[in-house]
């Protein structure tokens, strides 16, 4: 580990000092670097020696500011909500049981990316929405007092200078049903077909989320505690994305700031539609800011359409797989288009492509020093 979180000989800012002041707009030694190699999805297709750095031993080989993800400490008990799961063939198959009734899902294990993904869901009838209720209804929050005692001494030891902290706490209602409890083509059914149950279970939904947002807030050393979203307007559309998350994502971040921490808008998807909308939702930062093909969001678009947002992300995935030479002509062409380069924080956005190796990362952060920044 850098000793002074110092990543380079002409650094004149820790990585923490550079990512703070880009979290909120100030001046910067040098473009703030980031990139998405600490998980298994990149690392398990390196080379033996490169699976084998730590993280810090990873990002200060390729000359990466730290990006840090810890528990918040939190945890939710549900006295009378119980879970069976069974794992058969890369599926798992989880029953939870509920005072009216058992919701079923299934989720298929990816290869590709060694991730899971929902191929069955557990809300599909009405009936399964009044079951659902008790997954939200039936909650008791609890604080892990060891971790709470424990963590400001592990972040300043594992940590230190070397970056920034976060968590993510979860996701807004309308959002988490299309990804994980509904299903993005049948929400747009329930919503339609039954409004009233649909709306008061997203009520249920924001009451808890915000009471286990507060407390993670509240107890948690976290710089920034995050929003998981996802969002995009391939799945709702603008109006939806108004009238339910909007308003969830403002009382999130409204209860975060309260507490002194960051709110972080993890938005992965198409969002050019929405930037103005979400400018003004309390939150530093949209993280996974993705650029076209995957997303529909140039860096440009988000300096000018969400100007008090800073930007993690800003590059296409497959840009990586590039020579270097090609890597570094589409980073300059992107940052040239900016008014400034303020509230930027560069990285791959998705998670970093297996066949990149580190020495492009690297030569790319060695770049990034030689990089005039404007403010």
């Amino acid at each position: 580990m850098t000793p002074n979180g110092r990543i380079h000989p002409t650094d004149t800012m820790t990585s923490r000092e550079r990512l703070l002041a880009a979290y909120r707009g100030q001046p910067v030694d040098r473009l703030p670097y980031w990139a998405k190699v600490t998980n298994p999805t990149w690392r398990t297709s390196q080379p033996a020696h490169v699976r084998n750095w730590t993280n810090l031993e990873l990002l200060d080989y390729i000359r990466a500011d730290g990006l840090f993800g810890m528990w918040h400490g939190v945890k939710v008990n549900r006295p009378r909500v119980t879970v069976e799961s069974k794992d058969t063939d890369g599926r798992t198959v989880r029953i939870t049981h509920t005072p009216d009734g058992d919701l079923t899902e299934t989720w298929a294990l990816d290869p590709y990316t060694n991730s899971r993904h929902p191929v069955e869901f557990p809300i599909k009838t009405r009936q399964d929405i009044a079951r659902y209720r008790w997954v939200y209804t039936d909650v008791e929050l609890v604080v892990d007092e060891q971790h709470a005692q424990d963590a400001p001494a592990w972040k300043e030891r594992e940590i230190g200078q070397r970056g920034v902290v976060g968590s993510g706490w979860g996701t807004s209602p309308l959002m988490h049903l299309v990804e994980h409890v509904v299903g993005p083509v049948d929400i747009h059914f329930l919503l339609a077909d039954h409004p009233e149950e649909m709306d008061e279970l997203i009520a249920l939904m924001h009451a808890a989320n915000l009471e286990l947002v507060r407390t993670i807030a509240r107890v948690s050393v976290l710089d920034h505690v995050t929003s998981v979203e996802n969002t995009s307007t391939t799945l709702i559309s603008p109006q939806q994305f108004e009238r339910y998350c909007y308003r969830h994502l403002c009382d999130y971040g409204t209860a975060i700031e309260a507490e002194g921490k960051r709110h972080e808008l993890h938005m992965c998807g198409h969002t050019h539609a929405l930037l103005p909308l979400i400018d003004t939702i309390p939150a530093s930062s949209i993280e996974a800011f993705t650029a076209p093909t995957l997303g529909n969001t140039r860096l440009v678009d988000g300096r000018t359409r969400a100007p008090s947002k800073t930007l993690i992300g800003g590059t296409k995935v497959n840009t990586w797989l590039q020579p270097v030479e090609e890597i570094q002509r589409y980073i300059e062409g992107e940052l040239a288009a900016c008014p400034d380069h303020r509230r930027i924080v560069l990285t791959t956005a998705g998670v970093a492509p297996p066949a990149c190796p580190a020495e492009t990362f690297r030569a790319i952060g060695e770049w990034i020093h030689t990089l005039p920044v404007r403010m």
